[in-house]
Parts: structure tokens; sequence; C-alpha cells
């Protein structure tokens, strides 16, 4: 990539501003947003998406079109030099997930949608498509941004309610058996349309084009118990085995499962749950929202670095860029003097609660600059803070 881009800043349609977008249509009804991002212009290169779709860390598709119902075929990456040569002249697509993290002066892009919950925000999947390319219609099961990045694609979508949402069998990929749209636009670069989760909608390139889609995190129910109730399972649940408790008397009936032996094996499981803390849960929580697929684990410095290293290239070179796949939250009571924690990709470090603000200067810089660091850097925790998020691969070698 030639040059750092420098996104337009979002603009709402005339009469609305994020408040008011959220107020009236977050999660409740889709939004053409005409020049979203005026005058964008687009950063990259379908070769260079290309040749991200190479690397073998990165998750991508190539998405072909046939003729027949069963139509739609996935090929999955990493691909090489023949495959894209071997591929016909329209009707296909490539999708690259995670284009935030492999190039994060693409991923820069997100902090326009800093009006919602950083936490909330997946990912930046990017599409490349040739005339006629499309995936299908389909469903998504979260809300999400399109932003058209170059050339032109037209979007249908269908939001009358109780249309049937069966899917083609025996393909890779959710496309809906029925479809009837009743909205349609063309989106020239610049363009957004934002749908919340569950709006049918179809989207075919008219000649190639790219679409930047901004995906939203909405973790199924189930998938946060499973986990929350292993870590429960492992951490708090009472040790040993089932032991009778006296008097010990010949049961009425051997078959019978009596109601004190089923409270007494509900409370004793329970236990683990009453067992853990509020803060024992936001340890987990925050651990398992940062924690990174294993295809975008970070790389540490192939040798550790003292602390004192690690800040004087910080003084020398002013300035860490953080590494796209480092995923920073924060979390902390609101009482004073109360530890905070700031969660890193999985890991938890505990802080000083009067660090509240550098903990969100931290979540929220892809650039660490000196200067705005400066006022805690005097500190023995701040300095061992940096250190250990260096070493685990957070920032750039500066060095490189």
């Amino acid at each position: 990539m030639s040059a750092l881009p420098d996104f337009p800043a979002l603009r709402f349609p005339d009469g609305l501003d994020a408040q008011g977008f959220l107020a009236r249509y977050w999660q409740r009804q889709p939004l053409l947003m005409r020049q979203a991002l005026p005058g964008f212009e687009n950063p990259l290169p379908g070769d260079e998406l290309a040749g991200l779709a190479c690397e073998p860390e990165v998750e991508s598709r190539i998405v072909l079109e046939g003729p027949e119902q069963n139509r739609w075929q996935v090929r999955h990456g990493p691909f090489d030099a023949e495959r894209f040569a071997a591929l016909p002249p329209s009707h296909w697509t490539l999708l690259v997930q995670d284009v935030d993290k492999h190039l994060p002066e693409i991923g820069a892009l997100l902090e326009r949608f800093d009006f919602l919950p950083r936490w909330r925000i997946d990912d930046l999947m990017v599409s490349y498509a040739e005339d006629q390319g499309s995936v299908g219609p389909h469903v998504d099961d979260y809300d999400v941004f399109l932003l058209q990045a170059e050339g032109r694609r037209r979007w249908r979508i269908a939001t009358t309610p109780g249309l049937p949402m069966e899917f083609v069998p025996d393909l890779e990929i959710r496309v809906l058996k029925q479809f009837s749209a009743d909205q349609e636009w063309l989106l020239e670069p610049g363009d957004i349309l934002y749908l919340p989760a569950g709006v049918a909608h179809w989207g075919v390139a008219e000649g190639a084009c790219q679409t930047w889609s901004v995906g939203l995190r909405a973790p199924a129910w189930r998938e946060l118990a499973d986990d929350w109730l292993a870590q429960v399972a492992e951490r708090f649940t009472p040790t040993g085995r089932w032991h009778d408790g006296p008097p010990v008397a010949p049961p009425r009936d051997p078959a019978e499962l009596d109601a004190d032996t089923i409270s007494a094996l509900r409370a004793r499981i329970e236990s683990g749950l009453a067992t853990a803390s509020s803060d024992d849960f936001q340890a987990w929580l925050g651990g398992w929202l940062t924690e990174p697929k294993l295809n975008l684990e970070l790389e540490p410095p192939t040798r550790p670095w003292a602390t004192d290293e690690v800040i004087a290239a910080l003084a020398t070179h002013g300035r860490f860029e953080r590494d796209g796949r480092s995923q920073l939250l924060f979390a902390g009571p609101s009482a004073e003097g109360v530890a905070l924690s700031l969660f890193a990709n999985g890991q938890a470090y505990r802080l000083p609660y009067d660090l509240l603000p550098l903990a969100s200067l931290l979540a929220n810089s892809r650039v660490l600059e000196l200067e705005r660091v400066r006022p805690w850097l005097a500190r023995e925790e701040v300095q061992t803070l940096l250190g250990a998020l260096f070493n685990a691969g957070h920032f750039l070698n500066p060095s490189l």
C-alpha cells in the first residue's frame, strides 16, 4: 500500500446524527446512507487483496455462480496465482475476512463506527467481485454496514415480515430458496447500506467492484453460557465426590430418586455459580471477548525485551504502532481506589483505578504516542505493563 489512507468522517443523512441513528434505525430497520464517506477513494487495490488471500494465515473464500439451481460453489484459501488466472470473466466473488487485523491501516476505517461499543465490532471483510458476482440471497445473524469501496453493486432487500427462510440444500453457504425484494438500490463508492440482523439481502456486482462489510459481533447465548459454565465447572465447582451425610437409613424404595437427593445434588452443583463473583464473570468475559482466532494470534518478538529496553525504544522512536491483531478492552468498578482490568487478547492485567485514562488510551489508540503516555511513564507498573504488552506482540517492533 503506497500511502496510509485518510478516511473521510462518517456522515449520516441530513437531519440524522449518531444518536438519532441509534434511536430510529439501529437493530430496527435498514438505512441507505448516500455518500456516508464523501469522496471515498479505495486504498486497497484488487491485486493486493488477492495477494492477501494467498497468505496461509488469512481466511478467504471464492464463491462461483453457475447456471444450475445448486449453482453457488465455494473454494477456500489460501489461493495461488494459478487459481486466480483460471477464474471466469464474471460471476465470481473473492471474500477476505479480518482485513482490519492483517492490514491495520485499512482497519482504521472502524474508528468511524465509534458510536458503537468497540467490543461489538467483529471485523472488516472485503469482497472483490467481477461483473454479476454475488454470494446469493441470504440473511446474516448480525448487523452489518456495507460500504461500497469501488465500482457499483446493486443491493436488493426483503423486509416483509414472515418471509420463508428456507435455504438451498447441500451448499456450503446459506442461500435462500425464495427471495422477493421490496427495495433495491445501486450503491456507488462512498455509499453505505446499514442492515439489521435478519434482513434478507442480495448484492450483485455491476461491473468489477469492491465492497467492505463492517460486521457486528452478536454472541449466541448458548455460546456464552457454554464457555462461562465451563469456567465455573473448572474453577468454582467443589472438588471431591458425593458422600452420604448422616443419618443413613434404608431407602423407602431403592429405585426411587428421592427429593432430598435431588435437592442436595443440585445445591452442590449450583454452589459453584454462587461462589463465582461479578469480578470473576467480568474477568472471564473480558478474556473471552478479546480472545483471538487461532489464525490471528500475535507474534511475540524473537527474544523478550527487558522493560527498560521497551521504554527506551518508545522514547527513541516516539511512538509504538499496534499490531492489527491486537484486541484491547478495559473494565473497572465505578468506585475509586478499586482495581480495573485491561484485557488484551485473552489476557487480563490488573491496574490501579487511577490508571483508567491510560487504559482507555491504550485500548482506543492504534498508535501509542510517547507524548500522550508520558504523564504515566515514570510509574513502575506502567513500564511493566508496556513491557508485557510489547513482549506479547501487541506493538510492532519499531526497529524493523
